[in-house]
């Protein structure tokens, strides 16, 4: 009982502080408020790393970019250190073109993905369809979870969940309150309340299909679908079927509550290279170690959306300067706005963790940090890293 209260006053305090507005910087001194944003406060599961890693070239340098952001010029070096970046790496196809760490961190370094894991799990969809585990994304989630029946998951598609257009009930837009969203399922998990008795708890506010809300609970309905389809935990699935066929190099630790379901929406730890690897993965269409993981469709329909309520500047319609109004979404990734053709997509964590992928540029991008101000700077991570490829691929 003590571990978990410790485990709980660490889970309080990571969540709590990240929502603080107190300033984050990044070079080589610590925060002024400690935080624990990369420490496991959870029970976890080890994934080991491929018997034969994807190789990266090295080919390091650090590459200085300039973008405007609202009207004023900004250079990379000063986002880096105002969003209090620990690692940064720059791939271009296959080749680390610019890896930089902060504050003692390196390239050994494990990070918590926080919610760019939701991306992870979407690919776990998406390689239970292609095994035949999963009929399609229009099966309803209850095909495959029939304790949700009765729930706000009954009859839902799974294509709306993996839009967060579930209609669920849920208010993830403020992360210091812990009564509402991903701050209060994590806290009442680690008290020892099941994720799957939480997800049994979900209320419909709305239609499914007709509004995107963001909503932690809907990734890891995600996860328990892929684990009932598949007969086997999501860990273990995501390390057969994904990670140690993508070639990772480390090895990866996955959290997971106390009754032992992986909770799915966050909580990948492993390193900013790992974290490359898997945006390569979707960057080549699903390829990696020369056979096909995921299939390439899968990938295109990730990354893409039609649905009117998906496209930039409309997953907010109510809040029309909110940063995440400067994106679509598709399944668990963030999408950008078609900027000349660049097809460009993002996973993205609370404080400050991406996984950028530019398909036109072959570039993919990573960024691992403490940002105690990272919705304020999501947006502006965008115009970055869009400079950044730019610049690698000599556009300026």
């Amino acid at each position: 009982m003590l571990k978990r209260s410790l485990a709980a006053a660490a889970s309080a305090g990571v969540l709590l502080t990240s929502a603080l507005p107190a300033p984050a910087r990044a070079d080589d001194k610590p925060l002024p408020l400690p935080l624990l944003a990369h420490l496991p406060f959870y029970p976890r599961t080890t994934i080991p790393a491929a018997d034969r890693p994807e190789p990266l070239l090295q080919q390091g340098r650090q590459i200085e970019a300039t973008y405007s952001y609202q009207g004023r010029s900004h250079r990379l070096r000063d986002f880096l250190a105002r969003s209090s970046t620990l690692g940064y790496l720059v791939l271009r196809h296959d080749a680390i073109v610019d890896e930089r760490y902060f504050s003692g961190h390196t390239a050994a370094s494990r990070f918590n993905s926080w919610s760019v894991g939701k991306s992870i799990t979407s690919a776990a969809v998406g390689a239970a369809i292609a095994d035949g585990h999963i009929g399609s994304v229009d099966d309803p989630v209850t095909r495959y979870v029939p304790e949700l029946r009765g729930t706000a998951y009954d009859g839902v598609r799974l294509r709306d969940v993996l839009h967060m257009a579930s209609g669920h009930k849920y208010d993830e837009t403020d992360y210091s309150n812990p009564t509402k969203g991903s701050t209060a399922t994590t806290i009442r998990m680690i008290f020892g309340t099941s994720l799957t008795t939480q997800a049994r708890e979900a209320v419909r506010e709305r239609p499914p299909g007709t509004r995107w809300n963001y909503d932690s609970m809907n990734t890891f309905v995600l996860g328990w679908v892929v684990a009932k389809a598949t007969g086997r935990p999501l860990s273990a699935y995501v390390r057969d079927r994904i990670w140690r066929p993508a070639g990772m190099a480390a090895s990866m630790l996955m959290g997971r509550d106390y009754a032992g379901n992986d909770i799915g929406y966050c909580c990948y730890h492993t390193t900013v290279r790992d974290f490359a690897r898997f945006g390569l993965l979707y960057l080549r269409n699903g390829r990696a170690g020369g056979r096909q993981v995921l299939p390439a469709q899968w990938v295109r329909d990730s990354t893409h959306s039609t649905e009117p309520y998906l496209q930039p500047g409309h997953l907010t319609p109510d809040k029309p300067d909110s940063p995440e109004n400067a994106f679509g979404y598709g399944y668990q990734w963030w999408l950008g706005d078609r900027d000349r053709d660049r097809g460009d997509y993002t996973a993205v964590g609370i404080l400050g963790q991406f996984v950028y992928v530019s398909p036109k540029d072959g570039v993919v991008i990573v960024k691992v940090s403490e940002d105690l101000n990272s919705a304020v700077h999501q947006a502006e991570a965008l115009h970055a890293f869009r400079a950044v490829a730019d610049t690698v691929t000599g556009r300026r």
